[in-house]
């Protein structure tokens, strides 16, 4: 659909992200308002207050077993394209909010009609014969129906017959790791992924089956074969685990699957961890920050292996998810922070979503002996989540050896920082130089915060397509002969003292959707639709308007 304005292609991507990430087949409804509201989050929760949560348990309760994702629902398709600004956004919205409600209520009748017409079939007995599997024992692992479906469908096998083999693969894996056959080893694997309706043969040894599956015809085999593998390590990880004591022994087994496995699938190891794709969705939208988003992908990958190795019982190192973001105003620090405790709190590291920002001003009391509590009062809200100093170089103010009041919250931040540090995460952001001259005042400070990364201040062109993305979300078009003139300015601002990067950029649009409005006054509503949102090279202005210094942007921030 290449004749879709931007604000529905913007919408339309992250729509088919979140229906890749469900292995949906198609775009639907579901998916459609999952990505109006990842497009403006702020404005989606305003309007719709407690939507968002019921809308993704509803994607989770559909979920597919698709490897690709096609396009939109041809149903939608007409419907997106007349999407050309913000007012038909909120349209669509509302209208698919209450389609899908109207639909869900029918289901909710209809099942409920059916529950009072027949006798509810009796659930399969759990196989008594077992001995209680303790809760840790249940945990669920990649071993499951979507990946049979998945495997099926990559070699042509019929799912009873790959269902079978995969489990006898799985037993065999197991006994493996746990240098012995147990007869109660295979109920616990059909319970543990769910599939205790197949019946199989437990084996004792591995076969070639992901060899089988890597070399399949399917475009795909690859990355299904290595899924397989995944999960299948996942199982060996498990088994160790059922007596509640890994042993070194079992580690060694562990590995000797992980080699048995790699070497079945040879070429064809295609092994993207959740933590890279997690990554690639909350980050794909950003405008440049190559660098950026490579030392957080860097951390990130560092943090999920260590809390894997913890698992396992082998050596970890205590991490610390704390990080500094230094550079110039308007280069996307707030943006990233949210999205990076966002990200960790996806993948399981966080425990909520919390995400306070503050500055000084938040963390400094007027009087001696109030500055801890006010700073303990922020990192209690921001406790499960990321606390985001802005500016935090301006608590370095003590002078001689005099304690300053800025250098009494550092001080109980530092501690805290270590004592929530498996819970919290405390983002240091400001000048490079003056952040870092910052961490200095404290011997704590450097230690507990591991990452620092460099923003570096946005080109150009760069800068340009963060105009169009303001435009979209304010209704606004950039006419074709104010481009060059906007671009030249912007330029032009680069160089400048006060140049404050995307924010630059708003304050200049600020100042040209004002200058329409001045423009078209005299035509009162004579003036067109067009005319109101078109910016003019006679709109924009001759020098940038002055930075004005603000805590950051809304989680549904343009860059």
């Amino acid at each position: 659909m290449s004749d879709l304005s931007l604000v529905a292609q913007l919408i339309v991507d992250k729509a088919t992200s979140q229906a890749k990430r469900s292995e949906n087949e198609r775009v639907g409804k579901l998916h459609l308002l999952a990505g109006i509201r990842s497009w403006n989050e702020e404005s989606f929760d305003a309007r719709y207050p407690d939507t968002h949560q019921s809308v993704i348990a509803a994607i989770r309760r559909n979920r597919g077993t698709s490897l690709k994702c096609v396009g939109l629902e041809e149903s939608l398709e007409e419907r997106i394209s007349k999407v050309k600004n913000p007012d038909d956004v909120w349209s669509l919205a509302t209208e698919l909010l209450q389609e899908t409600e109207a639909e869900r209520s029918k289901v909710d009748e209809e099942s409920s009609y059916a529950a009072t017409a027949e006798q509810a079939p009796e659930q399969p007995k759990r196989n008594e014969s077992l001995p209680p599997i303790e809760e840790q024992d249940a945990l669920p692992f990649g071993l499951t129906e979507e990946l049979i479906d998945r495997i099926s469908s990559t070699t042509g096998w019929d799912k009873g017959t790959t269902a079978r083999r995969i489990l006898a693969e799985a037993h065999a894996v197991a006994s493996v790791v746990l240098g012995q056959t147990d007869e109660t080893l295979a109920g616990r694997l059909s319970e543990a992924s769910l599939m205790s309706g197949i019946d199989f043969h437990p084996a004792v040894s591995m076969t070639t089956a992901i060899k089988e599956v890597a070399n399949s015809a399917n475009p795909d085999s690859g990355r299904v074969a290595t899924q397989l593998a995944l999960a299948l390590v996942e199982v060996a990880e498990w088994a160790a685990a059922l007596d509640q004591n890994v042993t070194t022994e079992e580690t060694d087994r562990i590995d000797t699957v992980r080699l048995a496995l790699r070497e079945q699938l040879g070429d064809k190891l295609n092994a993207e961890s959740a933590s890279i794709s997690a990554f690639e969705e909350k980050f794909s939208h950003l405008i440049g920050m190559e660098s950026v988003k490579t030392e957080i992908r860097k951390r990130v990958d560092f943090l999920v292996v260590n809390k894997r190795r913890a698992k396992r019982g082998l050596g970890a190192i205590p991490h610390r998810m704390h990080v500094a973001f230094v550079g110039n105003p308007g280069t996307g620090k707030t943006t990233v922070a949210r999205l990076y405790g966002e990200l960790l709190n996806d993948l399981g590291l966080l425990p909520t979503r919390n995400f306070v920002e503050t500055d000084r001003s938040g963390l400094v009391a007027e009087y001696v002996g109030q500055t801890e509590k006010k700073t303990l009062d922020q990192i209690n809200r921001a406790d499960g989540g990321v606390l985001f100093i802005d500016e935090c170089y301006a608590l370095n103010d003590g002078y001689g050896t005099q304690k300053g009041f800025g250098e009494e919250a550092t001080d109980c931040l530092v501690k805290q920082m270590e004592d929530r540090r498996e819970r919290l995460v405390v983002i240091l952001a400001g000048y490079k130089e003056q952040t870092l001259e910052y961490m200095k005042i404290n011997p704590g400070l450097q230690s507990r915060v591991p990452m620092v990364v460099d923003f570096p201040d946005y080109s150009t062109t760069e800068l340009m397509d963060i105009a169009d993305r303001i435009c979209v979300g304010r209704g606004l078009t950039i006419g074709t002969e104010a481009r060059p003139v906007l671009e030249l300015l912007l330029d032009t601002a680069r160089s400048t003292k006060e140049f404050g990067n995307a924010r630059t950029v708003e304050n200049i649009l600020e100042t040209a959707e004002r200058n329409v409005v001045t423009r078209t006054s005299h035509l009162g509503n004579l003036a067109t639709e067009r005319e109101l949102r078109t910016i003019t090279a006679e709109d924009i202005p001759k020098v940038p308007p002055r930075h004005q210094k603000r805590i950051g942007f809304g989680p549904g921030s343009y860059v």
